[in-house]
């Protein structure tokens, strides 16, 4: 798998307007990842400790590289479009783009769940 990890620092205007930030989040992901079926799955957490307190971290999946050109050629063509253009870029109005990387699985099964059932 590829990860595709956005750190996004939100705005004052959506520090101070938080429950209308989060449902235009939730608002983006369903309009943005419309179509793109090479995305698997996407996940977002909020950073509560460490630098960039608060700042939100957005998880895109991607079976492959492939898949992730994919998406990148798909985004593109849909920038074309100026109406999905402006509404993509009203990001600015939400939150600052502070970094962006690429994940890949380790070549081995790693990782613990845990068994025990929380109350």
């Amino acid at each position: 798998m590829i990860y595709l990890v956005y750190t996004f620092r939100p705005t004052p205007y959506a520090q101070e307007n938080l429950p209308e930030f989060w449902e235009w989040v939730r608002d983006r992901e369903d309009w943005f990842y419309d179509g793109l079926d090479m995305v698997l799955e996407t996940d977002w957490f909020v950073r509560t400790i460490g630098p960039d307190v608060h700042c939100v971290e957005h998880f895109v999946a991607f079976a492959d590289e492939a898949a992730w050109g994919a998406y990148r050629r798909a985004v593109a063509d849909k920038s074309r479009d100026p109406k999905w253009e402006t509404r993509r870029t009203e990001q600015g109005r939400w939150y600052d783009i502070l970094d962006a990387r690429i994940l890949t699985d380790p070549p081995v099964r790693l990782g613990r769940t845990s068994t025990v059932t929380p109350a």
